[in-house]
């Protein structure tokens, strides 16, 4: 995975103003998500969302930041923590690694409402994870 200036200044101010260090970043128009080690979390966050805003005040986009985990599966859940799913499944078709999600319509309904995150968590998913597409069911 190679970062490019942006990435490696907004990683820069995220650990300025909390301490932890992100494992990427991917800046999508108003918005910057981070994935950050589980033990950086709450430090990433600050008490009361303070180094949130902080980063908010001082970048002017929206924070977002999601927890990593060993796979994707566990990842996928945690960054749609909101959702119930039936089902995520890691799986390879035709040699691309995919995942499989399967919700019911209501939950499928709040996460394609949210389209420029699940856009954001395909990058993150297809750098981290090599997964090449995510398959909402």
């Amino acid at each position: 995975m190679k970062l490019g200036a942006d990435e490696i200044f907004y990683l820069n101010a995220l650990n300025s103003v909390s301490g932890a260090n992100a494992r990427d970043c991917v800046v999508q128009g108003n918005t910057a998500s981070f994935l950050v080690r589980p033990a950086e979390l709450g430090m990433a966050i600050g008490k009361n969302a303070v180094n949130i805003n902080k980063l908010k005040k001082k970048l002017g986009k929206n924070i977002e930041i999601f927890e990593y985990s060993e796979n994707a599966n566990d990842f996928f859940k945690k960054a749609f923590y909101n959702i119930r799913f039936k089902s995520v499944d890691s799986a390879e078709e035709h040699g691309k690694k995919i995942l499989a999600v399967s919700v019911d319509a209501e939950n499928r309904s709040k996460m394609l409402n949210n389209s420029g995150k699940i856009k954001r968590i395909k990058e993150i998913a297809k750098r981290n994870y090599n997964i090449e597409e995510i398959k909402i069911r």
